[in-house]
């Protein structure tokens, strides 16, 4: 005999064809990215710290990368579909600034870090930045009366436009902002009577 008759061979191509269409496609992995680790600071061993905690509202208590278009929707926070956070905002600075600020190392006091934004800003389709602000505190080994309190608004340029420039943007941010915070407790025990060890204020 001969072969399968025409048609049905072009019907049996069909539904190969058919077929290869409607196999699910393989998702696309979302990106993640981090702050990384974090590097010892400048900050002396007395005015490091012994623990940091950082808090923030419902919106940053997940992985969401969060960001805002400024030229056409400022009023709309939006989040990336296929890019993501390793951990939530909060615990990642957490983790650069228990680093950068040696926390752990020498004094006793506890700071205390609210984070209020943590968003990519567009300003223009090609032009966008990191904008982080928090609030932060430094309360005494005993009591629950803060020694001195303050704020920071940190703005740092994207390489890029997109997730990946705004990842890049929030690490330069995060480490000016320990950097801050830094200076803040150096000030700040310059400007106690003693300073921070002083009238056993940071002292353990």
């Amino acid at each position: 005999r001969r072969g399968l008759p025409r048609w049905a061979a072009c019907a049996a191509c069909a539904l190969l064809l058919a077929g290869c269409q409607v196999l699910p496609e393989r998702p696309a992995l979302a990106a993640t990215y981090d702050l990384g680790a974090g590097e010892r600071g400048t900050l002396a061993h007395a005015l490091a710290p012994a623990r940091v905690a950082v808090s923030g509202p419902a919106w940053l208590q997940a992985t969401s990368m969060h960001y805002r278009v400024l030229h056409s929707d400022p009023a709309r926070r939006r989040a990336y579909a296929d890019n993501r956070w390793a951990a939530q905002p909060p615990a990642m600075l957490a983790l650069v600034l228990e680093r950068r600020l040696g926390a752990g190392e020498g004094g006793g006091c506890r700071l205390q870090v609210q984070l209020d934004e943590f968003e990519q800003l567009f300003h223009a389709a090609d032009r966008s930045e990191a904008r982080v602000v928090a609030r932060f505190a430094l309360f005494p080994v005993r009591g629950n009366k803060p020694l001195a309190s303050a704020a920071l608004t940190v703005l740092e340029a994207a390489p890029t436009a997109d997730a990946r420039g705004g990842a890049a943007a929030f690490r330069v941010a995060t480490d000016r902002l320990a950097d801050g915070i830094a200076q803040w407790l150096t000030d700040t025990d310059r400007a106690l009577p003693g300073g921070l060890a002083g009238e056993g204020r940071c002292r353990r």
